[in-house]
């Protein structure tokens, strides 16, 4: 091989490690993006459960076919189903929640995030209680590009410790 066809299969070689660094590169910004978007609307969906109450928040957050998982109940599988049962009870209680992480697998249809949250309601003698947990939802991307919520796990937690 003479000089000149040493160079180009050298430029070549380096080429083709430059672009699949860069490549490499550029996925895991798009991942971090990913993971950051999906923090922010799993923010979103608290902060609504906040202003429109819990049933209104997981109406709009949750797939079609989610499933809701809570701590001593039987799972409940439909967000139309799921909204009918929080409903009723909606202006009894507050559910606020605070997201701890974000994950986002490396094909970016699928993410998690899991939190802390507190339950506050108003007990028979008109005393605030309050209920400490923890969640776990597992979020699919739609077709239009948002996060929905799949699975919403929780369960109880110690009151955090002042």
């Amino acid at each position: 091989m003479n000089s000149s066809m040493k160079t180009v299969a050298s430029f070549l070689g380096i080429s083709i490690i430059f672009t699949a660094i860069m490549t490499s590169c550029s996925n895991k910004v798009d991942l971090n993006a990913g993971i950051n978007r999906l923090y922010s609307t799993d923010i979103r969906f608290a902060q609504m459960s906040l202003d429109l109450g819990a049933a209104e928040a997981f109406n709009h957050f949750l797939a079609e076919d989610a499933m809701s998982m809570s701590h001593e109940q039987n799972p409940v599988i439909g967000r139309e189903q799921i909204y009918q049962e929080m409903k009723p009870g909606q202006d009894d209680y507050q559910l606020a929640w605070e997201p701890q992480h974000a994950n986002v697998a490396a094909s970016g249809d699928m993410g998690w995030t899991w939190g802390k949250y507190v339950l506050s309601f108003m007990d028979d003698q008109g005393v605030e209680q309050k209920r400490f947990g923890k969640y776990l939802n597992i979020w699919t991307r739609q077709a239009d590009g948002q996060w929905k919520v799949a699975v919403d796990m929780g369960n109880s937690s110690p009151a955090p410790v002042e």
